[in-house]
């Protein structure tokens, strides 16, 4: 759980600031955005075809135009 407690000089909109940071670093959200769908594993087809757009791609970063 995150909480922020205002401190006596602090601003509300400094607080909230202070508060979204900390929410963000700590990663809840991608966690939350990630356990909300049920995802099925990933067939040896779609893994090769992710593997084969990763090498085209490599293979295009790596040459070296002049």
């Amino acid at each position: 759980m995150i909480y922020a407690v205002r401190n006596e000089w602090e601003t509300n909109d400094k607080l909230i600031l202070r508060y979204k940071k900390l929410f963000f670093q700590s990663r809840i959200s991608n966690k939350l955005k990630t356990e909300r769908y049920v995802v099925k594993n990933e067939t040896r087809k779609k893994r090769r075809e992710k593997a084969i757009i990763r090498e085209t791609y490599r293979s295009l970063q790596n040459k070296v135009y002049f």
